[in-house]
């Protein structure tokens, strides 16, 4: 459990320097929502798939307060 819950903080922490903590415009966000589907699949129905969610959502809204 403990590797499945490090590999959730590391894709996510990736996903959100992929996008350079910075203001997103439209096509950029459209890209960051489709990439954070993409690997919302890898944890569905997983042990770890809430602790995607709230981590995701903390990005999210990271980047919306920009």
């Amino acid at each position: 459990m403990k590797e499945k819950a490090y590999k959730v903080f590391v894709d996510v922490w990736r996903l959100a320097c992929r996008y350079h903590f910075q203001i997103l415009n439209e096509s950029q966000w459209i890209e960051f929502v489709n990439d954070a589907e993409k690997l919302m699949e890898r944890y569905k129905g997983a042990e770890v798939e809430n602790l995607f969610r709230f981590l995701f959502q903390a990005v999210q809204s990271f980047y919306e307060k920009l």
